[in-house]
């Protein structure tokens, strides 16, 4: 890769894309829920070092107009220094525990599995809604 690429690489150009699914769409408290993340090469080789899976909790602050977002790391899958090259797409199963402390999901609460990649200098991570019951 030239310089030049490795540079756009670095800022985010041409960055991975990421795709979450669950095999469930609801869940409990201390359910393990399993998944699929799919990611997809960008324009540029991308060195991965860790898949980050986090719950992210969304709520609406209807009182004061705006919204507070919280995220709890539930889990990370480690690579040794895994090179995903243009037009490449990997999928890799995981497995997730909801947190004792999530607060159900309401028309005020939303939650989310959030899948982000440890790669420096970019912020590249996918979404999939999850209702906790």
């Amino acid at each position: 890769m030239s310089f030049l690429n490795k540079l756009k690489s670095m800022v985010g150009v041409g960055a991975p894309k990421v795709e979450v699914k669950l095999a469930k769409s609801e869940a409990v408290i201390h359910e393990a829920v399993k998944g699929v993340v799919t990611i997809s090469g960008g324009e540029y080789e991308t060195k991965i070092d860790r898949i980050l899976l986090y719950m992210l909790t969304v709520e609406e602050l209807k009182e004061k107009n705006d919204t507070k977002e919280s995220t709890n790391k539930v889990g990370t899958i480690t690579f040794n220094d895994y090179n995903l090259v243009p037009g490449e797409s990997i999928s890799v199963p995981f497995q997730i525990v909801i947190p004792k402390n999530n607060l159900i999901t309401s028309s005020s609460i939303k939650h989310y599995v959030k899948v982000s990649l440890d790669i420096p200098g970019k912020d590249v991570f996918g979404v999939c809604e999850i209702t906790i019951k």
